[in-house]
This record gives C-alpha cells, sequence and structure tokens, in this order.
C-alpha cells in the first residue's frame, strides 16, 4: 500500500492548468492563454497522479471544483474552477466585453 498522495493544489493568483500528455485540448488551453496575454500560468503534469492514485486525484479535483469533472485540461483562476478548453475560452471571452 503506497502512502496518500500530495497532490499540488491550484494556484491562488493565475492560471493552474492540470494537463496530461497527449491531451489536445491542454495544448490549445495553454495556448490560448499565451494568446490572449495571460501570465502567470502554472502546469501541473498529472500523468503521475493518473498512473499511481487515479480515483484521489480526481477526488482532490472535485473537491476543489466543487462538482466531479473528469477531462482535461482542468482550468483554475485565482483557485476558482473554471473547467475545460471551451469554458476557458468562454470566460476569456466575458472578461473582454
Amino acid at each position: 500500500m503506497s502512502s496518500p498522495h500530495t497532490f499540488t493544489e491550484p494556484v491562488a493568483k493565475g492560471y493552474t492548468i492540470y494537463t496530461k500528455p497527449g491531451c489536445p485540448y491542454c495544448v490549445r488551453v495553454k495556448n490560448l492563454l499565451e494568446t490572449r496575454g495571460v501570465i502567470g500560468i502554472t502546469l501541473v503534469e498529472c500523468e503521475d497522479y493518473l498512473l499511481e492514485a487515479r480515483d484521489e486525484f480526481l477526488a482532490f479535483i472535485a473537491a476543489r471544483a466543487g462538482k466531479e469533472y473528469k477531462t482535461f485540461p482542468m482550468v483554475f483562476e485565482d483557485g476558482q474552477f473554471i473547467g475545460g478548453f471551451m469554458d476557458t475560452k468562454g470566460h476569456l471571452d466575458k472578461k473582454i466585453d
């Protein structure tokens, strides 16, 4: 039995993107934020989390997001859950208006 995992918390200031290898939407959301001039992006690579403690990681995200969320990317701004790529795009579009 392994010890409980310690997962990286979303940052209090700026964007946190939980990503996994080979995820095209993870690449797209990172590019979207960079294109919009967002600085302070924290990328959290989740491959080890998924391999070693998938259920615990998803419970960790659900607790912070306020709902079950299983698709990547998982985007937070200032510690608040936004969602995936389309949610983040909509969120940024509203900030511009």
